[in-house]
Order: structure tokens, then C-alpha cells, then sequence
């Protein structure tokens, strides 16, 4: 849906490294099929199949062992602190692509993890799928150091073709590219049945957002951002405006709120150092820059990683978190987007009471 910029990539690593990064690829090339699976046990599949074909795996269980069903393919059979980082190839020293499966709920333990990772690779939590206080299964500290952290990149996505879609990114940046750092997922275990994302797509989830198909033509009215678990929310809300209120609403996945972020801020740094050249335009903005339709951005966590972006797009934002004080459901995000439509003069304020009333939210 995303006709993206293409830019020169420097050649693949030589040697077993570079083998081992083709290997990688190939085996999650977007034509070969995914199962119907959450993207906890699409992770789970794919870390099986990447380390039959030359990635290291390894399995942590952080500060609480996540019980292991019989056949479950999220324990590939490593432990933590045995792996082998690297390896030596003649007087050099080249680099595994790695996988680390791990449930920390707590910073502290993330950070151990991160420490025997050496802070490089590719870790994935699963702490979302465990019962827990707390939103997503985690510290609310933990998100929040996170995306604070500029060797890390944090993705929060939705099915199993964007958990596809980010390893490729993270194994393009980390061991084509060469740059630095981790890339971390946060997993969850609801099936969600989503059609293969064409190349464009894909490409951009890795950047951080797509828009999902519109099922009709008519003019966007209000835009639903989600990530994660909150996407079918965020769906499901974008259906009563339509059937209930008649209200076209655009929905993007938003995996990495962080990334685009980011990437903006980046963006606007360069344009500020480069007055004279063609501005650079960031992902975010070349995704929403099209409308000044209010934009709702919807996460798991607290509503200031969903806020992140909010100074990189047009029109009215809001951020609906967790920490909203309220259930996050579709028909509260309904009359959310509804508000923000009265507020902006577009919609009588009359719809909101008939909207709290119609879904007994009063």
C-alpha cells in the first residue's frame, strides 16, 4: 500500500556470519506460509526454524520460568549464559545473528538478560503472556526505559506476518547494515488471522507503521492508531464508527511508536542542519501527512509511548494508553474519535451522548 524510498544496501557479510544472515533471511522470505498463530508461537516457529539454519537461540527465563507446554516451539532447548556470542574466523572476529526467548517482567531482570545478550541481538519477551498486575505482563518501568534507550529498538506487534516482518528488519540493520544495538519484541498469545503483508508493507512495518486495507471509499474522517494486543481494538472500534455512525475511519498498525519517533526527530535534526538540501521526510509523515483528520494512537502501555509521535502529525492527537482510567475497549475509542470530531466542529456534541448511551458506557 506503501510505494517506500529504496535506498543502497551494503553488501551482506562474508564468511560464516554472512552465510549464516543469508540463511536467516531466506527462512523467513515473505512467501513461505505462516501458520494462523499468535505472534508468541509464530516467534516460536520462526526461532526453530532460524537456528536449524544458522542463527544462535537461546532460551531465558529471567526472573520467573514461564511454564512450557508439551510441543510448544518458544523452548528451542538453549540456556541462558551457555550460547557461544561469537566465534573467531581466522585473526577476525565475526558475529552470529541471535535470538533470545526470555519473560522478564521486571527491568532489572530485562537488564540481566541484556547483559548476557552483550546488548546485541534480537530479544523477545514473552512476560504479556503470563498473569500480572501489570499492563502487558510488565513493569511499567520497563517499557519506558526502553524507549529510552537509543541502542535499542522496541516493537510491539500485532500478528504473526509483523513479527515476520520485524526479525527481517532487525537482521537487515543489525547484521547487513552492521549498526549497533538490539531490537526487542514484546509478544502475545491471541490467534489473529492476518493476511500476508505485500513487500510495501512489510517494509514499513519494519519502520514502525502500515495502514491496514479501508473496506470502503469513502473520505477519511477520523484516523485509529494501534499496536499490539490494541490493534483488533482499534479495528473493532473503526467498525461501530462505520456501522453506527456512518464515520470512514483509516487504521494503521503502529508496531514501534518509538521508531517513528525517532526517525521524525532524526529527520528534523538533519532538515535544521541542512537548510539548502531536499528535506528529509520521516516515515511517520510521509504515512499521515495526507490528512488533518483527528488521530487517535492506542497502546498497551502507558499512553506517553502512544504520545511519542504526537508532535510529528497534523490535526488533533490523542494517546490512549493503559493508564487512561479507563477499560480500553472499542466503544469507549469510538466515542473517543466521536469527541474529537465535536471538539473540532465537524460533529454536533449531540452524538456523544447518544454514544454513551447507545453502549451503556454512562
Amino acid at each position: 500500500m506503501h510505494t517506500l524510498p529504496s535506498f543502497p544496501h551494503p553488501p551482506m557479510p562474508d564468511g560464516k556470519a554472512g552465510g549464516a544472515t543469508r540463511a536467516c533471511m531466506a527462512a523467513l522470505a515473505p512467501g513461505q506460509p505462516l501458520p494462523h498463530a499468535s505472534p508468541r508461537r509464530a516467534l516460536g516457529a520462526m526461532a526453530s526454524r532460524l537456528k536449524q539454519d544458522g542463527a544462535v537461540v537461546a532460551r531465558s527465563t529471567g526472573d520467573a520460568a514461564a511454564p512450557v507446554a508439551d510441543g510448544d516451539a518458544w523452548e528451542v532447548g538453549a540456556s541462558a549464559g551457555v550460547w557461544a556470542r561469537r566465534y573467531r574466523e581466522g585473526a577476525r572476529q565475526a558475529e552470529t545473528p541471535l535470538l533470545y526467548l526470555c519473560n522478564p517482567v521486571s527491568l532489572p531482570a530485562l537488564r540481566g538478560v541484556l547483559v548476557d545478550s552483550g546488548e546485541r541481538g534480537i530479544v523477545c519477551n514473552d512476560a504479556e503472556t503470563q498473569a500480572s498486575r501489570w499492563p502487558k505482563g510488565v513493569q511499567p518501568s520497563l517499557p519506558a526505559w526502553l524507549a529510552a534507550q537509543h541502542n535499542c529498538t522496541p516493537f510491539d506487534p500485532a500478528t504473526a506476518e509483523e513479527v515476520r516482518a520485524i526479525l527481517r528488519a532487525a537482521l537487515e540493520t543489525l547484521y547487513v547494515q552492521q549498526q549497533s544495538g538490539y531490537f526487542y519484541l514484546a509478544t502475545h498469545d491471541d490467534e489473529a488471522v492476518a493476511a500476508p503483508l505485500s513487500a510495501n508493507d512489510a517494509a514499513a512495518a519494519g519502520l514502525g507503521m502500515y495502514r491496514l486495507p479501508s473496506p470502503g471509499h469513502a473520505p477519511c474522517r477520523v484516523r485509529l492508531c494501534g499496536a499490539g494486543r490494541m490493534l483488533a481494538v482499534v479495528v473493532d472500534a473503526a467498525r461501530l464508527l462505520q456501522e453506527d455512525w456512518n464515520i470512514a475511519a483509516q487504521v494503521w498498525s503502529c508496531p514501534s511508536y518509538t521508531r517513528l519517533a525517532r526517525d521524525a526527530q532524526a529527520a528534523e535534526q538533519w532538515n535544521l542542519r541542512h537548510p539548502h538540501a531536499v528535506p528529509k521526510l520521516a516515515h511517520v509523515r510521509r504515512c499521515l501527512d495526507d490528512s488533518a483528520a483527528p488521530l487517535i494512537a492506542v497502546t498497551g502501555y502507558g499512553q506517553h509511548i502512544a504520545g511519542q509521535i504526537g508532535g510529528h502529525v497534523r490535526g488533533r492527537f490523542i494517546a490512549v494508553g493503559a493508564d487512561a482510567g479507563m477499560d480500553v475497549t472499542a466503544p469507549w475509542l469510538a466515542v473517543t474519535a466521536l469527541k474529537a470530531l465535536a471538539d473540532n466542529g465537524v460533529l454536533p456534541a449531540q452524538f456523544i451522548d447518544d454514544a454513551l448511551r447507545r453502549y451503556a458506557l454512562l
